[in-house]
């Protein structure tokens, strides 16, 4: 009757429970928990007493636990148990330097824990043929996994790799459901955990208690950050749901004084043939990569929240015709990099630009590369010498060209460009000249005639020449 209950239990909790064909006795209640929370546990009051030669010690039919071994003294079967009956076992304070587990001793264990011990390493792989449901590994201070320890146990459901000292999540199975547990592993760096969501469907205990280290995978800051595991699993379901055939990725760690950590996201849609910007970015995005698109327009930024937080726009080779539409926008105020190049630009505003640089010192730079502007006078004259002002803002202000004239911007002459008519305009400003020199001699010349007659009683010549006017009775 039992047995059945057993059989019948395993059809809902877990099929890979049920593929033995050994007979199976199940270990009391208090002994054993489902595989969808943790392994078989033995309590510290089932160790041996440590006078007794056998460290190990039969709690049931299938079950053994092991306390205080070394590499000497692991014997599983000196407790009167046969090795092929054996389906738990749990060693408990074990201090080995490296383990080895490729031995067929656990070939035929469905539940495998060793805790609250020491070991440094773990080398070798478990067989193919293991049956392995629930492995627990927690706090030994283990440091390192061989490559392939864990590619062999096709039946893993729990893996328990809890309070050690792990910088990476050694490989297991890529098919099925895995309970993970990596709390508490200070040296855990980010990018393997983004290489075990990619491979398997993962379920993480403890997972408030789980973060890891950032500096590998955003190189951001020089001291190490910790990033929660919440926000790992956030740019892996970022990375699948990323919408308009673009790829998003993590670009940095972001750290507020009084908030968690946040990851900034770098979408990139380089090379789909869009035809407009993305209508929406996903949160938190500073990085956008559109180049090698039709794109003509960039009026999408004005009104969208979502585009508030990029601060680096990557546009090159398209359509793109001004840059006016970004005039007013949060991004035009607050970016760092704007790249323009090979796009169908004919005009600078440099107003616009000079507004910006000047409040930002050094801070922001513009590629404006391999577009083709409309030269005139003005362009000689005016851009070119702003270009030269402004080369620490435009890196490649030597690689923008005229469509017009086969020439660079840097190139133009302007004694070759400005001789049309409306280039008279230059000479206003000596014809004003003279006419304020005129005007002073003018009143000069009235004051020392005036002068003249009114201490000699004569006017001089030519006053005295001139015909008399209606209006020179005022005067006499």
């Amino acid at each position: 009757m039992k047995l059945f209950n057993f059989i019948l239990h395993c059809g809902f909790v877990s099929l890979c429970w049920c593929r033995l064909n050994e007979e199976v006795t199940v270990a009391s209640a208090n002994e054993w928990i489902g595989p969808q929370t943790q392994c078989f546990h033995g309590s510290q009051e089932n160790c041996p007493p440590l006078s007794d030669p056998c460290r190990c010690k039969k709690v049931s039919n299938n079950s053994v636990v092991c306390c205080n071994v070394d590499k000497d003294s692991l014997n599983i079967t000196c407790g009167n148990s046969k090795m092929d009956t054996i389906l738990n076992l749990h060693i408990r304070n074990a201090t080995l330097d490296v383990l080895n587990i490729t031995s067929a001793t656990w070939r035929q264990l469905i539940s495998l824990a060793i805790t609250d011990g020491y070991i440094g390493e773990v080398a070798g792989e478990f067989g193919k043929l293991t049956k392995i449901s629930c492995l627990n590994f927690s706090s030994n201070s283990i440091t390192k996994f061989a490559n392939r320890s864990l590619v062999n146990l096709f039946n893993l459901s729990v893996l328990d790799l809890s309070h050690n000292n792990l910088s990476v999540i050694p490989r297991f199975k890529k098919d099925g459901i895995v309970s993970l547990d990596v709390s508490d592993n200070e040296q855990l760096l980010c990018d393997p955990l983004f290489e075990a969501l990619k491979g398997t469907e993962l379920h993480f205990m403890n997972e408030n208690d789980t973060s890891c280290l950032s500096p590998r995978t955003f190189h951001w800051f020089n001291t190490t950050e910790l990033v929660p595991l919440r926000e790992v699993i956030s740019v892996h379901e970022l990375r699948n749901e990323c919408s308009f055939n673009c790829s998003c990725e993590p670009y940095r760690l972001d750290i507020v004084i009084g908030k968690p950590p946040t990851i900034s996201v770098l979408v990139n849609c380089s090379g789909l043939q869009l035809m407009s910007l993305p209508p929406v970015l996903p949160p938190n995005t500073i990085v956008l990569n559109i180049s090698n698109n039709n794109i003509s327009s960039l009026d999408a930024m004005n009104d969208e929240p979502s585009y508030q937080h990029l601060r680096q726009l990557y546009a090159d080779n398209n359509e793109i015709t001004s840059i006016l539409p970004l005039e007013g926008t949060n991004f035009f105020t607050n970016f760092v990099v704007l790249s323009l190049r090979n796009n169908k630009l004919k005009s600078l505003p440099t107003y616009i630009l000079s507004n910006v640089f000047d409040r930002n010192n050094n801070f922001q730079h513009v590629n404006l590369g391999l577009n083709k502007l409309q030269c005139d006078c003005n362009t000689a004259k005016v851009l070119k010498e702003w270009l030269l002002a402004k080369q620490k803002h435009i890196p490649d202000y030597e690689e923008i060209y005229c469509d017009n004239i086969k020439s660079r911007v840097l190139d133009l002459d302007p004694s070759k460009l400005c001789q049309s008519q409306q280039d008279w305009t230059d000479y206003i400003y000596y014809i004003i000249i003279a006419e304020v020199l005129l005007l002073v001699f003018l009143i000069a010349k009235v004051s020392y005639d005036y002068w003249v007659f009114k201490t000699a009683g004569y006017l001089p010549w030519p006053a005295s020449q001139m015909p008399k006017l209606p209006c020179d009775w005022l005067c006499e």
